[in-house]
């Protein structure tokens, strides 16, 4: 059962909407699901077996970092570690992760979403270590996925502004909403709490933001096994295609766009969307006999 037919998610009327919510079928195949994954598998080991603390010491963001430290894999390492001594800092943002996470992939694909995601943690890292740094006026350190869950969820909202959520599963608010009540409180936090990385999910917000606006590709980074393939037998691959498609929402939301400001107004990455959606709808339709 999909966390979206539960009575703590609720979906706009269907008449606002092209097609259905997150897909209900093969999301452990998700590249969100991966990611919590590891996340929770490095975390049991931190309190099963790493009693001197390697996790931290080795994997935790230093400040430093281009000075003293030049442990580079840090700036991406340190988005898997999290508080042993706090259970809600990692179950927080794996339940937000996968929760926005699904839709997110649902719309830009697996690598794209993986590009994203890193590149977020990497940025937010970097700006946040330091700026957090400056605020507290001590050296300190950095760990957990918050600044990639926050672009994460900035980069939902910007997609589906208009969906309703339950905050703290009682009080249904839009989705937008929700959004600036998480930007409001980290912004009041950075000057009132420096034990919390507000500064770093301020930057991850900002993140998700203008890859919304600008559709940055950093997928091209990533590595692929094309080229392994021709080691290996050829199978035959499956495609599932879901019969509930984010992808459809986005294509109903740039619709609406064309018709209220017309076809000029779509920025190169909508304009690619809608070209990746004409592709699979044609895909779809059976060959002429």
């Amino acid at each position: 059962m999909g966390l979206d037919s539960r009575d703590y998610y609720q979906e706009p009327s269907p008449e606002h909407r092209f097609g259905g919510g997150p897909s209900s079928g093969g999301q452990g195949r998700l590249m969100v699901t991966q990611l919590v994954i590891i996340n929770a598998v490095v975390y049991l080991f931190e309190i099963l077996f790493d009693q001197a603390r390697f996790t931290e010491t080795y994997l935790a963001l230093d400040s430093g970092l281009f000075v003293t430290n030049w442990k580079l894999w840090q700036i991406i390492t340190y988005g898997f570690v999290h508080s042993r001594n706090d259970i809600s800092h990692i179950f927080g943002n794996m339940f937000c992760l996968w929760f926005f996470g699904r839709d997110v992939e649902g719309i830009y694909g697996k690598r794209a979403f993986l590009a994203f995601y890193l590149s977020t943690i990497a940025i937010a890292g970097i700006l946040g270590l330091y700026s957090q740094q400056l605020l507290a006026g001590t050296a300190v350190s950095l760990l957990g996925a918050s600044g990639g869950v926050a672009g994460v969820i900035i980069l939902y909202i910007c997609h589906f502004p208009q969906r309703t959520l339950l905050l703290y599963f009682v009080l249904p608010v839009r989705a937008w909403v929700l959004g600036l009540i998480f930007l409001v409180y980290d912004f009041v936090g950075t000057f009132s709490d420096t034990h919390v990385a507000h500064t770093a999910h301020l930057v991850g917000a900002a993140c998700g933001w203008i890859y919304f606006k600008t559709g940055w590709d950093l997928s091209r980074w990533l590595p692929t096994r094309k080229k392994f393939r021709q080691f290996g037998p050829r199978r035959k691959v499956r495609i599932h295609q879901p019969k509930q498609d984010p992808l459809a929402e986005e294509v109903d939301r740039l619709l609406a766009k064309i018709n209220r400001e017309g076809s000029a107004s779509l920025s190169r990455k909508e304009r690619r969307t809608l070209e990746r959606a004409s592709q699979q709808y044609k895909d779809r339709q059976p060959p002429n006999p």
